[in-house]
C-alpha cells in the first residue's frame, strides 16, 4: 500500500490519443504540503502586506495631521500679538471707563485681562477655576478647531473693543456736560434774601416775576463760575447794574447782577470755581447782594437746583 501509485490518463477529445502518467502517493503528499506551504506563506504575506499598509496609512495620516498643526502654529503665532494688543487696548479703555465712573475702586481688583498669570485664579475649589483660562473650553477643542475658536475670540474681542469706545465716548461727553452744568453756589454767603418766582418788586412794590436768585452779602465777596464756560457779556445792563454772563454750552447760561467789579472779559473761558467778579450793589439794588440767575435757551429757572454744595 505505502508504494501504491496513480495513473492519471490524459486523452483529447477525439479519444485518439491518450497518456497516461503515472504519480506514486509520496509525490502527491510532498506536492500537497509545497502547495500548503506556498498558500501559507502567501497568507502570511498578505496580512503582513495589510498590516503594514495599515501603518502606512495612519503614518500618512500623521503627517499630514502635523503639517496642518504646523501651519496652524504659525498662523497662531501670526495671531497671538493681535489678540495681545486687542486685549491690551480693551483693559485700557475699561480702566479709563472705571476711572470716569468715579466709583474709586481700581479695576485690577475687579477683573483679570486673559493674558495675566494670576495664581489665585487658579486655586482649587475656588469660584475662579471654573473661569480661568487653563479650565476652560479651549483645551477641550480639536487642535484644528481651535483657530476657529480664536478667530471667535477676536471677533469677540472687536466687538467688546468697538463697545468700550462708544462707552467712553459716552462718558467722555456726560464728564463734558457735567463739567458745563451749574452744580456750586456763586458765592460764599449763607443768606439767601429773595427767591426764584412771583414776588412783590422791594422797589416799585407790585407783584413782578424775579428771575433769580438774591445772596446777601458784602461789596467786594468773590462771586465764582459754578460752571466750565466761556464769558460771553460784562459791562452794565439796564436794571441788572454791572453784570456778567456766562454761557456753559448746552443752551445753559448764568447771569451776575448788581456786580461792583468784574473780573474777567468776554471771551475768557472760565472753569467750575475761577472768581469772575466781586459782589456789588449796582443797579436796581436796595443794597449788597448778588442777582443768580440760570438760563435754558433763553428761560430762567430756578438757581436753587443748580445748587448741589
Amino acid at each position: 500500500m505505502k508504494n501504491r501509485r496513480f495513473v492519471l490518463v490524459v486523452m483529447d477529445s477525439t479519444g485518439r490519443s491518450v497518456r497516461r502518467v503515472g504519480v506514486s502517493r509520496r509525490s502527491l503528499e510532498i506536492a500537497a504540503a509545497v502547495l500548503g506551504a506556498v498558500a501559507l506563506v502567501t497568507l502570511v504575506l498578505m496580512a503582513h502586506a495589510a498590516w503594514r499598509y495599515g501603518e502606512a496609512a495612519e503614518a500618512r495620516d500623521l503627517r499630514l495631521e502635523n503639517q496642518q498643526l504646523d501651519a496652524m502654529i504659525g498662523q497662531l503665532e501670526h495671531q497671538l500679538p493681535e489678540l495681545r494688543r486687542l486685549a491690551l487696548r480693551s483693559e485700557t479703555s475699561f480702566a479709563q471707563l472705571w476711572s470716569k465712573s468715579g466709583l474709586g475702586v481700581e479695576p485690577r481688583l475687579l477683573a483679570a485681562g486673559p493674558f495675566e498669570n494670576d495664581d489665585r485664579a487658579r486655586l482649587p475649589g475656588s469660584d475662579q477655576e471654573a473661569s480661568s483660562p487653563v479650565n476652560g473650553d479651549l483645551l477641550d477643542l480639536e487642535p484644528l478647531a481651535l483657530p476657529l475658536e480664536l478667530e471667535r475670540l477676536r471677533q469677540d474681542s472687536r466687538t467688546v473693543q468697538h463697545d468700550l469706545g462708544e462707552l467712553l465716548e459716552y462718558f467722555h461727553d456726560a464728564e463734558r456736560v457735567l463739567s458745563h452744568t451749574p452744580s456750586v453756589k456763586p458765592t460764599k454767603t449763607p443768606w439767601i434774601t429773595s427767591s426764584f418766582g412771583r414776588r412783590r418788586d422791594p422797589i416799585h412794590h407790585v407783584w413782578m416775576m424775579h428771575k433769580g436768585l438774591d445772596l446777601g452779602g458784602q461789596v467786594g465777596f468773590s462771586i465764582v463760575s459754578p460752571a466750565d464756560g466761556v464769558v460771553i457779556f460784562t459791562g452794565r445792563r439796564g436794571g441788572y447794574g454791572l453784570t456778567v454772563v456766562v454761557d456753559h454750552g448746552f443752551g445753559l447760561q448764568t447771569h451776575f447782577a448788581h456786580l461792583s467789579r468784574t473780573r474777567v472779559f468776554v471771551g475768557q473761558r472760565v472753569e467750575r470755581g475761577d472768581v469772575i467778579a466781586e459782589m456789588g450793589s449796582t443797579g436796581k439794588s436796595t443794597g449788597p447782594h448778588l442777582h443768580y440767575e440760570v438760563r435754558q435757551l433763553g428761560q430762567p429757572l430756578d438757581p436753587r437746583r443748580f445748587i448741589l454744595d
